[in-house]
């Protein structure tokens, strides 16, 4: 079963999903600097917050828990991380943030960690407790004199930063310059690993494991799967159903262990694809390009430019 709900104008536009982790809520963020939450399931809205004082795109939205209850962690456009407390009865009380001054373009979030990439190519991790600065993973500079050389870190935008879900301590970065990054965010200037030929848009990452998925900007062969331990490619996945149709990925997520799920704008949906037959088991269609996808709690749901959000019910025996 699909649905789709008209979630803001053209001119407010859609800039983020995420699906909550503990509840059967959907997060959006808004070009206003808002973000909504909307129930899976009847598709209402139940809670409306304020991320950006400036009212600036809300472009990246995760959630965790802690020994106080469900958290919902937005990051816009203007550079602002914050944290707001949840739950079905009170809705959403703002609680910690810090102004990181350039824009966020992701994020996300472990035991005791947020981690975010900015648009000066800086990744960031912030103590998801106090939302105070801890370190930077890797080195950019500030300095337009510095050499190029002395720098560790993506030579070009960083779009899409992930933690590993088993592995605290781990994440993993990619964006424009057709290079992913392994990182321990324990060490400051040195990567453990990178893998050459992802070009990763936007939240084009996902970990399972050890493997590693990535949707990349690329007409063919542009959702691919690879070893993290070796940073070797272990296989294409298809994603178009002709050569007269290109693929152009943003985002993507792993679905149960044998199944992925993406979509962006070389035909404007997003699909869920069996990785042991190749098939396409599931389509959410749009009529222009999506850029966020995802998939928790039974449910797929993908996002973009025309402002709706498709859901569709699923499991991993499942197709849709």
């Amino acid at each position: 079963q699909t649905r789709q709900l008209y979630v803001a104008s053209q001119s407010v536009g859609l800039y983020s999903l995420h699906i909550l982790s503990n509840s059967d809520n959907i997060a959006v963020g808004f070009g206003n600097g808002k973000f909504n939450l909307h129930n899976v399931r009847t598709c209402k809205r139940s809670f409306t917050a304020q991320a950006s004082p400036e009212n600036m795109p809300v472009t990246c939205i995760r959630d965790y828990s802690d020994g106080n209850g469900d958290r919902i962690i937005a990051g816009t456009a203007d550079g602002h991380l914050k944290s707001f407390k949840f739950n079905e009865e009170e809705g959403m009380t703002e609680t910690a943030g810090i102004s990181l001054e350039h824009p966020i373009y992701s994020l996300d979030t472990s035991d005791n960690y947020h981690i975010c990439t900015l648009s000066n190519r800086q990744i960031k991790v912030i103590d998801a407790r106090t939302c105070e600065y801890i370190r930077d993973v890797g080195y950019i500079s500030e300095d337009e004199l510095c050499d190029d050389g002395e720098e560790i870190g993506h030579a070009q935008r960083c779009t899409c930063v992930k933690f590993h879900p088993d592995q605290k301590y781990t994440c993993v970065s990619g964006g424009w310059d057709r290079t992913v990054y392994v990182w321990d965010i324990r060490v400051e200037r040195a990567a453990v690993r990178e893998i050459k030929g992802p070009k990763i848009c936007g939240d084009g990452i996902d970990i399972q494991g050890d493997k590693c998925l990535t949707a990349s900007f690329f007409i063919e062969n542009a959702l691919q799967l690879w070893d993290l331990g070796s940073g070797q490619l272990i296989e294409n996945i298809k994603y178009r159903d002709t050569t007269q149709e290109a693929e152009y990925l943003y985002a993507c997520r792993f679905v149960g262990s044998q199944r992925v799920f993406a979509g962006g704008t070389g035909t404007m949906d997003a699909k869920l694809i069996s990785r042991k037959t190749g098939a396409v088991e599931g389509v959410l269609y749009d009529t222009k390009p999506v850029h966020s996808v995802d998939y928790k709690n039974g449910f797929v749901a993908a996002g973009g430019v025309s402002c709706y959000v498709h859901v569709g019910d699923f499991s991993p025996n499942d197709a849709v």
